[in-house]
């Protein structure tokens, strides 16, 4: 190996041996030495020839340093939880078999949103502990942060699964990370008891999220080809400045072609894959005003699609009267007696106001039903 191949190979933080470190001079030999103790000594630094954005990022920060390894230690963490995640999914003969002839998906159904849930819970967890300084702030902060962040990671976990599937996007099927994949007809949100009609009122309710997220998102990291290390940038929110340095130099450390270019289109996704956000947990809430959906019993409804989530006053009023239609229309209508029924068990657990009555048309017929002192 050369002496170039070499130092790269060090700078990149790959296959480190004993013989690439040293120790500071007081460090204990024996034990374990925290990563702090070990300093990796690279010879010469890299300096960008232009005043291109890349060059402006890079010149803040030296090629290894303690932040440069801090973000490279995120970049490999990811890859490890994501794949830690998916062979919580795996049999032996699967494991076996991806291994001998590549992964084998088959069609997803709506049972497999639980053992989902658990895992993801726990990647959301360890992943967000690793962020600085999450374990020093208060609880109360930890517990908004912890909401704000687990929509924005979970999306990313899964358009980032989903572009690695080219052949499949190309079909809008949306590979998950449990070796399954969402059908162009299914949005994931469908419950094992869904007729035909409420499977399709669904498909169309998150049409528009589902346009955007696909042409705007997936297909854009299916193009670029999307790494981890971009992966850990978008998700750190509150450091973005430091891992978008952190990522210059990675870039440089892997000779990737046009970096500036590159960089430039990373960084305008950030802004779209938010509204997208947004746009998924608006649609969750206002479907489950209606009943389209129910996550009571996972993870997902408190966290992700918790209030601080979603504006509801900024919903688009004709998304309103779309999931309107929908439940209007559905070929399972309740009998008089029983709108009704259901109409005096509602109306002791909320207000009656325009707003309520709005958004649960079916309570009207409980509103203006008959008093009993009414003359006939």
């Amino acid at each position: 190996m050369s002496s170039h191949e070499e130092l790269q190979r060090k700078r990149s933080g790959e296959d480190i041996t004993s013989d690439d470190v040293s120790l500071p001079k007081n460090a204990p030999t024996g034990g374990s030495n925290r990563l702090e103790q070990v300093k990796i000594v690279i010879e010469d630094e890299l300096q960008p020839s232009d005043n291109s954005l890349f060059g402006k990022y890079l010149l803040h920060g030296s090629p290894i340093n303690d932040d440069q390894a801090e973000f490279n230690e995120l970049v490999y963490a990811y890859r490890v939880h994501q794949r830690m995640m998916q062979l919580s999914f795996s049999t032996i003969e699967q494991f076996l078999e991806e291994h001998n002839e590549g992964q084998k998906l088959r069609k997803w159904e709506p049972t497999d949103v639980k053992k989902l849930s658990e895992v993801e819970l726990v990647g959301l967890l360890y992943w967000i502990e690793k962020q600085r300084p999450y374990k020093e702030l208060p609880s109360e902060d930890k517990s908004a942060l912890l909401m704000r962040y687990s929509v924005r990671k979970l999306s990313l976990d899964h358009f980032y699964s989903a572009s690695k599937h080219p052949i499949h996007c190309d079909n809008r099927e949306f590979v998950m990370n449990n070796y399954t994949f969402v059908p162009e007809d299914r949005t994931g949100f469908e419950l094992p008891e869904d007729d035909a009609h409420q499977i399709e009122a669904k498909r169309g309710a998150f049409s528009r999220t589902f346009n955007r997220f696909w042409n705007n998102v997936i297909d854009r990291f299916v193009e670029l080809k999307i790494t981890d290390a971009e992966i850990t940038v978008k998700k750190m929110e509150q450091r973005r400045d430091w891992a978008t340095i952190r990522l210059c130099t990675w870039y440089k450390d892997h000779n990737l072609e046009n970096p500036d270019l590159r960089l430039e289109k990373i960084l305008l996704l950030l802004d779209e894959i938010e509204i997208v956000c947004d746009m998924h947990c608006q649609d969750f809430i206002v479907a489950k005003m209606y009943e389209f959906c129910d996550m009571s019993q996972f993870f997902y409804e408190k966290l992700c699609y918790a209030p601080c989530n979603t504006n509801i006053d900024n919903v688009d009023p004709d998304f309103f009267e779309k999931f309107r239609q929908y439940a209007k229309a559905s070929p399972n209508e309740e009998s008089e007696a029983d709108q009704r029924r259901r109409g005096e068990e509602n109306l002791q657990q909320v207000d009656m106001d325009s707003v309520s009555l709005t958004l649960n048309p079916h309570l009207l017929p409980c509103v203006l039903a008959p008093l009993p002192d009414d003359n006939p």
